[in-house]
């Protein structure tokens, strides 16, 4: 072997992915497992975007927002997900000893008079929530007393959560251990192309050869040069607080229609979010965010004005134009992407990373991907 093919063969991976997020994490993971040569790079420290900023909510059904507009292909990747999420977390936690909070608690979706009760009801029989119960308000009283009282009802799904800023490392741990090659800090901006084949990408350090390349990077995927593709992934502010919650008993994840939520943790804590904003990148906390949220709060459970303010911060959210995930294969070959989850990347991860893990596989997925097809925005435009 000469020297030039040594020194390219190791810089050769079998598949690079830009992006180190839960979603480039999993399939990170499910790759290596699979055997693959995986490079895993990002700009940042792993799991220090949208990841690290997520309330890490976990539910096949019960959603709050935007979200709804994904419709039945959104519902089918967040069914797929739930089923594989117990098991994910039970060998994470075996592999690295790390307690990544996973808990099934079930989720409330509260509303607060007659119309919105019926347009809950409504959606869960139309969308086939399956196991739900209908709880009147003094049932609601029962389960969650420290619920506002002016609440109409609330509709009871399967759900939970997982703690994001433990779920990164313990992931990292795990692809590590796996035998994943980890390059955090570093920025690719660039991806590489020959004939309309993948070789490689281009970072600002060096570059690094691979026949396949994973678009992981939320909302930094279409800042990528060489993708030759047309992706609208914007990203959403959103203002999150954490309250002491000691005092409060909360035992459910707490959803309305249309936002503030709350995700009580095991540590004492009350996740409380969150804003949904098109505010461009600018990361700043605002009175008129927060202020947003705490009123919204205060209506829901009346007894946190007077919990403390344990921190507060920002994340984006990577939102397409039609709030559907970028998940498959790009127009050159060896090009994938996995980005754009909005809302709810934590809960969709694992079902995504099993499409690319059968793509690369040479396998049929569980589902049909066409509804994420990352090139339908291009077809688009063309018809």
């Amino acid at each position: 072997m000469s020297t030039f093919e040594k020194e390219f063969e190791e810089t050769m991976s079998d598949t690079v992915i830009v992006g180190g997020g839960i979603i480039g994490l999993l399939t990170a993971r499910y790759l290596a497992q699979a055997g693959k040569k995986v490079t895993l790079i990002d700009k940042s420290e792993l799991g220090s975007g949208a990841t690290w900023a997520s309330a890490g909510i976990i539910s096949p059904h019960a959603t709050s927002g935007s979200t709804d507009i994904a419709g039945e292909p959104g519902l089918i990747l967040r069914n797929l997900s739930f089923a594989l999420w117990p098991q994910i977390a039970q060998s994470i936690q075996q592999e690295t000893g790390i307690d990544i909070e996973f808990t099934l608690s079930g989720v409330l979706l509260v509303s607060f008079n007659k119309t919105e009760s019926e347009n809950i009801k409504t959606k869960a029989k139309k969308n086939d929530w399956g196991n739900t119960n209908w709880l009147s308000s003094d049932e609601v009283q029962e389960k969650e007393p420290e619920l506002s009282k002016t609440i109409d009802g609330a509709l009871l799904v399967e759900g939970g959560n997982v703690e994001v800023r433990n779920l990164g490392p313990a992931l990292e741990i795990s692809c590590r251990k796996l035998g994943v090659e980890i390059r955090s800090g570093e920025l690719v901006y660039e991806v590489i192309s020959d004939k309309n084949s993948i070789v490689g990408i281009r970072t600002e350090k060096d570059e690094i050869n691979s026949s396949n390349v994973i678009i992981c990077a939320g909302t930094g995927s279409n800042k990528i040069k060489g993708i030759n593709l047309e992706v609208p992934i914007l990203p959403q502010k959103g203002q999150i607080i954490s309250i002491d919650g000691r005092k409060i008993n909360l035992n459910h994840i707490i959803l309305t229609e249309n936002d503030p939520y709350f995700v009580p943790r095991s540590n004492g804590k009350i996740i409380l979010g969150a804003t949904r904003e098109w505010a461009g990148e600018d990361k700043r906390l605002t009175v008129g965010g927060l202020n947003w949220l705490m009123n919204g709060g205060m209506e829901i459970i009346p007894n946190i004005k007077d919990s403390a303010i344990k921190e507060t911060w920002t994340g984006f959210r990577p939102v397409t134009t039609d709030y559907l995930p970028l998940i498959g294969k790009g127009n050159i070959d060896g090009l994938f992407f996995c980005s754009g989850h909005g809302p709810s990347g934590v809960g969709p991860a694992p079902a995504s990373a099993k499409i690319i893990l059968s793509l690369l596989t040479e396998k049929t997925p569980e589902i049909n991907i066409s509804p994420y097809n990352p090139i339908r925005f291009q077809e688009k435009n063309i018809n």
